[in-house]
């Protein structure tokens, strides 16, 4: 928890820039609960004046007094919700900015395939959870400041003794409803973490509609957002049993507060010791004054899921940050270049973020520089963890991976990925066109611009070419949103093209031709198999009588390497590659 409000004081550092601004905004909004009751206070007062001394002008200047007060009032509230909401505003749209950088340079690592789902919920949830502290919480804790204060300078002026028992109502109210905040915060968390889950599966079942509904499985899926629904709701039931405990409680401190004030403020009237007049005052102020006791008290309950938003908002920014400073400093002491492409791995054990179990043990390999290298092994055995690993996708302290004697702790990571071109088999294409998605290989975060020869020269290669010009509109043609205008196969090869054009030495293929007929496959590989000469390649593939000429076969097993060798020697040996190549005919 030190760890979360710690993260909550640096979400509000976010309005650091806006202070000023949103300082003088949130006193002028949170002034309200002060200034309108005081208002109206006193005109009470004025009118009972007038009732007793049988003066109407009294009335009348107290009427005129009241308007302009609420004129005044309501401008300064108006400008005070106008300036600090846009300060906030800032200051959210710079905290999300930095938080989507996050996702962008680091990705969401909690497991082996992050899901979108999550990220959406943690950009779109725990962001707007955070930043709620910069308004109700922060106002109410304000107002509840102001009225205490204020009214305990006016009350007790006007009368000590009602000042007393005004007070004592207070605490009494302030200790009651206290009672109530840790179950209240609990639940708070509780329905953050169930709403970021709801999203998240929602997500899962939206992005899957069209598998759902070919294997009738709109049943389970209505299961899984019903019990999803089913948590948020018995939270919500839990909230308002106990919101309705508050509310009875409330209601006994409203019947102490009349009996303070027409019981022994009436009485203090016949003593003849307090004038009806600061009576009719005190009505209008003393109700406020008690349940802001109360209200404070509730204001840290409604703190509790922004400060535990804000632990796992500050929590994923810190990767990015720790990440940009590292390649900073990397930087700015000049970074050493590779002398060739040759990769070494020594004693490489990886294991994904709160996952205890290590996907990768003990890995030692060496790529020579122009050399292709196949990694094969049962689902789950590696193989996408480690060419992740070595193409730099996950950051660490430690990678003992190096490329032509250059070590990844020793670069940036943007100088590591130039070392490579990457395609996987999900082969992520962009709402853009197809020659816009192709050039992104050559254009990173800069301002390349690739002429239309060197466009159709990496389609070519990769056997895209023919199918491109035959669309209405060839390069120029719509991808459209993650490739939906086009064939798996189609953005197989596209992506290849986008990994060919970059003119990375080291090419990464994890499952590249998955989602290939046949024929195709047959091309794609005859590409690749000609890079060899000109590139380090690593590749990956479900069909093991691709990759029967390859340099050297590395077998990993349950994320260790198991065997070495060329399929010839891996033949002779007999063991598991023999028995997977016989999986595979």
């Amino acid at each position: 928890m030190k760890t979360s409000k710690t993260a909550m004081w640096r979400v509000l550092g976010y309005l650091k820039p806006y202070w000023f601004t949103f300082g003088i905004g949130m006193l002028m909004y949170s002034a309200q609960l002060f200034l309108f009751p005081l208002v109206m206070a006193t005109f009470q007062e004025s009118v009972m004046n007038s009732i007793l001394e049988a003066d109407a002008q009294i009335m009348w200047d107290a009427l005129i007094v009241l308007g302009v007060s609420v004129i005044i009032v309501m401008a300064s509230i108006a400008i005070g919700i106008y300036v600090y909401v846009m300060a906030s505003v800032k200051a959210t749209k710079t905290l999300k900015r930095d938080l989507f950088r996050s996702f962008v340079n680091t990705g969401l690592e909690g497991s082996q395939s992050a899901h979108s789902g999550e990220g959406i919920a943690a950009i779109n949830t725990e962001a707007d959870m955070a930043t709620e502290v910069y308004g109700n919480p922060m106002s109410n804790f304000l107002r509840c400041v102001i009225v205490i204060v204020g009214f305990s300078i006016v009350i007790f002026v006007t009368d000590w003794r009602m000042g007393v028992g005004a007070l004592a109502i207070g605490l009494l109210a302030f200790v009651i409803q206290s009672r109530f905040t840790k179950p209240l915060a609990r639940i708070g968390k509780d329905q953050l973490e169930a709403n970021a889950a709801a999203v998240s599966a929602t997500s899962n079942i939206f992005s899957g509609g069209l598998t759902i509904r070919a294997y009738n499985m709109q049943d389970r899926a209505l299961i899984s957002v019903d019990t999803h629904s089913g948590k948020l709701k018995f939270l919500d039931f839990k909230r308002a049993t106990i919101s309705a405990f508050q509310g009875l409680f409330r209601t006994v401190q409203g019947w102490l507060t009349l009996a303070l004030i027409f019981g022994f403020g009436g009485y203090l009237v016949i003593q003849g010791t307090l004038n009806l007049a600061n009576l009719m005052y005190l009505l209008g102020i003393v109700s406020i004054y008690v349940s802001s006791f109360g209200q404070i008290g509730q204001t840290y309950a409604d703190l509790q899921p922004p400060i535990v938003a804000a632990g796992k908002v500050m929590a994923r920014i810190d990767v990015s940050r720790e990440q940009s400073v590292r390649n900073d400093n990397l930087k700015a002491n000049g970074q050493a270049k590779p002398e060739g492409y040759e990769i070494s791995i020594n004693d490489f054990s990886f294991s994904y973020k709160d996952v205890e179990k290590q996907a990768l043990q003990g890995i030692s390999l060496s790529v020579a520089e122009n050399k292709m290298v196949a990694l094969v092994g049962e689902s789950g055995s590696g193989k996408s963890t480690l060419l992740r690993a070595i193409i730099g996708m996950y950051e660490r302290d430690e990678m003992p991976i190096s490329v032509g004697g250059v070590a990844y702790n020793d670069v940036s990571t943007s100088a590591w990925r130039k070392n490579f071109a990457y395609v996987d088999q999900s082969c992520k294409l962009f709402d853009m066109s197809i020659g816009e998605n192709i050039a992104m290989g050559a254009k990173g975060n800069g301002e390349i611009v690739i002429g239309n020869e060197e466009l159709e020269k990496a389609a070519k290669r990769a056997f895209a070419h023919d199918f491109i010009t035959e669309i209405e509109g060839g390069y120029d043609a719509p991808a459209g949103e993650k490739g939906a205008s086009l064939s798996g196969g189609q953005k197989q090869r596209i992506a290849i093209a986008r990994a060919l054009i970059k003119g990375a030495p080291i090419l990464v293929f994890d499952e590249a031709t998955s989602a290939l007929d046949k024929e195709s496959e047959a091309y794609i590989m005859d590409t690749i198999y000609s890079l060899r000469n000109d590139h380090t390649i690593l590749i990956t593939s479900h069909n093991l009588n691709t990759i029967k000429n390859v340099d050297m076969i590395v077998v990993l097993d349950s994320g260790k390497i198991a065997e070495v060798g060329t399929h010839d020697e891996l033949i002779d040996k007999n063991g598991i590659y023999k028995r997977l190549l016989e999986q595979n005919h």
